[in-house]
């Protein structure tokens, strides 16, 4: 996907960004909060605090994801490091955008790991019922959503409450509200929903979507690995 310049013309100086940044000798990518500053587009450049970025661990050979706020809506880039100026400066240049859309698809990949949907409650809501809990695993993830298999059918038209293991170095379990998308039944009495998440912090999304490219990465140094042999 190619890249409107005039896109960047339009972002202002001092706007906060998060960018993934990847690492040598290692799958895993480092999240770092930093500010955008202006050059010649599709050039731009991110400034840091002082030791927010390991820069001396840093693969310039691979892209980096950049989000860029507006104050509402976001923007999400494809850029690589053309050089780094000072210990926390970093020149970039685009190589593409990437929508919504194309940043759910993107951040999915396929995953197993432990999913509990619960039941979900307000103080607005009947709260008569009795709650519930079910234990699945995922079989794909994303930022704005995931698909997993359960043996007992959780409630196919209400918001849940899930708990997901994120399969990082360090696992732990994050919270998010969701509504079932889609439920089908395997031939093995087993239940498979798809989810869509409502209620998600940023700092989550990011977790999942870092998750999410470290497993990309391994699984392309594994495809490397077989194509070689």
């Amino acid at each position: 996907m190619s890249f409107d310049t005039d896109a960047l013309k339009n972002i202002a100086n001092g706007r906060p960004v998060r960018v993934f940044l990847p690492l040598q000798h290692s799958p895993d990518r480092v999240r770092a909060q930093g500010v955008y500053q202006k050059t010649v587009p599709p050039k731009f450049s991110l400034i840091f605090k002082s030791g927010m970025i390991p820069v001396d661990d840093i693969d310039l050979q691979q892209p980096c994801i950049v989000v860029i706020d507006l104050g509402g809506p976001t923007i999400s880039l494809e850029a690589m490091i053309q050089q780094i100026d000072d210990p926390q400066t970093l020149q970039m240049v685009v190589r593409k955008s990437i929508s919504h859309e194309q940043m759910r698809e993107f951040f999915r990949v396929d995953t197993v790991t432990k999913v509990i949907s619960k039941s979900f409650q307000t103080q607005f809501a009947d709260n008569n019922s009795e709650p519930w809990s079910i234990q699945g695993e995922t079989i794909d993830i994303s930022g704005s959503g995931l698909l997993a298999v359960f043996t007992t059918l959780p409630p196919a038209d209400k918001q849940v409450n899930l708990e997901i293991t994120i399969p990082s170095a360090e696992p732990e379990t994050i919270k998010v509200v969701a509504h079932p998308v889609r439920t089908h039944r395997l031939g093995d009495n087993r239940y498979e929903v798809a989810y869509h998440f409502d209620d998600i912090t940023v700092e989550d999304r990011d977790k999942i979507i870092g998750c999410c490219l470290v497993i990309q990465r391994k699984l392309l140094r594994l495809r490397y690995q077989v194509q070689k042999h």
